[in-house]
């Protein structure tokens, strides 16, 4: 899984409180990476001169300036960037190079007439850009930011306690509750007439008639729409029908999802990948049809809810929750990512962690004799529980946390917080 973005782009050492504010909103709210790109305006057609002017001031006033810039919210993730050419080719480079949900720019006041005349910088990405562009700026947005949340307070062993296990019952009843309903409508989906009527179709003659047919590709399509799938199959036997769905690639996690659906009737997986980069993650929610030996498959993106709700953020900065499988091996998004990848945990930049690293402390020995966390070591164990003291987190930082299991799945859900921000 890679990271994606918010893109924040200035061109001059200025920028609006609101501005701010509102990238930091949409950022938090699509559990993204802020990023504050500033440009430094140059045209090839300058000259020698004016490009080395350009990056005298980068390397002055503008690098001070971005340096300064940070999320109006401590716990959004944020980097920054500088870079000097024409701002319109940078952001375009940038947004096809990586996973960007959209861009920010500031349109400073113009006179009544500017705009009759000529776009301005903001203006023209929105007619430039694949991803949506919002437009910011005192014009734009008349109310003044909301206050910044109070700064945390340090914790005592038992709010310490209460705060983490509190967040993991609730973000373990969160997804459940999202498994489970996904589970249960592909149920009822496979239960309706038109999917009976085509497993049966099939199951008792070989044929499949193609009135039969138009009605299950109507029916799949719009239940497909409806619960915000990507996708959709029906297997009968040796035929197969489907839209749009890419089967993950075969794995543990893949036959123990089936075996569940088998076992259960219905049941809906975890993270599984598509390709072989991992770069593309999915959740399968499938269900048996009728008699006739028939499974019907729904195909979900992870980012969407699973990750999503395990990505959002805590009240500290280091604050993190996120999952993991019976083998310890990371299912979604850590908070951590640079760190991870200056250690050699993570192969390339702008990746995340999801089946990509084991929940392991870090020690001299090769990274597979690694051994779990004291946390994940328990939790794998099915043994739920708390730890106010501390112990090594994946990074071997020193954290408090809480976990539990989910059997029904065969998963496992932390939170966890730098200890040195607890008790400060």
């Amino acid at each position: 899984m890679t990271e994606h973005f918010v893109v924040l782009v200035t061109t001059s050492p200025s920028l609006h409180p609101s501005t701010r504010e509102l990238a930091t909103r949409l950022a938090c709210r699509g559990n993204a990476v802020l990023l504050f790109l500033h440009i430094v305006p140059f045209s090839g057609s300058d000259g020698e001169a004016m490009l080395y002017s350009a990056v005298g001031v980068m390397s002055g006033t503008h690098e001070a300036w971005l340096g300064r810039q940070v999320p109006s919210r401590a716990e959004v993730r944020y980097r920054h960037r500088l870079a000097a050419g024409d701002p319109e080719q940078i952001v375009a480079r940038f947004v096809a190079e990586h996973e960007v949900d959209l861009v920010v720019a500031e349109q400073p006041p113009r006179r009544w007439l500017s705009p009759a005349l000529w776009r301005g910088f903001a203006e023209r990405l929105v007619w430039q850009m694949p991803c949506p562009v919002v437009i910011s700026g005192p014009r734009f947005l008349r109310s003044m930011p909301s206050p910044p949340p109070p700064a945390p307070r340090g914790l005592t062993h038992t709010n310490a306690a209460d705060l983490l296990r509190t967040t993991v019952e609730a973000r373990v009843e969160a997804v459940r509750c999202w498994m489970d309903h996904m589970a249960d409508a592909v149920h009822r989906v496979a239960q309706s007439l038109v999917v009976r009527d085509a497993a049966a179709s099939v199951g008792g003659t070989g044929l499949f008639d193609a009135r039969v047919e138009q009605r299950l590709r109507v029916a799949l399509d719009e239940h497909q729409w409806a619960l915000h799938a990507q996708g959709w199959q029906l297997s009968v036997g040796e035929h197969s029908w489907g839209s749009g769905l890419v089967m993950p690639r075969l794995g543990s996690g893949l036959a123990a999802f089936l075996d569940r659906v088998h076992e259960h009737g219905s049941s809906t997986s975890l993270p599984l990948a598509v390709d072989v980069e991992l770069d593309r993650l999915v959740l399968l929610a499938g269900a048996m049809v009728g008699g006739d030996g028939g499974l019907l498959l729904l195909a979900f993106d992870a980012e969407t809810d699973f990750l999503r709700i395990l990505g959002q953020p805590g009240p500290f900065p280091s604050f993190e929750t996120y999952a993991f499988d019976e083998a310890g091996v990371m299912l979604s998004n850590s908070r951590f990512p640079d760190q991870l990848l200056q250690a050699g945990l993570l192969p390339a930049e702008g990746q995340q962690t999801p089946l990509r690293l084991r929940v392991a402390e870090p020690s001299d020995e090769p990274k597979e004799r690694w051994p779990l966390t004291r946390m994940a070591e328990q939790a794998t164990r099915q043994r739920d529980g708390f730890d106010t003291r501390g112990y090594r987190d994946y990074r071997g930082a020193q954290v408090v946390g809480a976990w539990r299991w989910v059997p029904e799945y065969g998963f496992g859900v932390t939170a966890e917080l730098d200890r040195a921000a607890a008790y400060a």
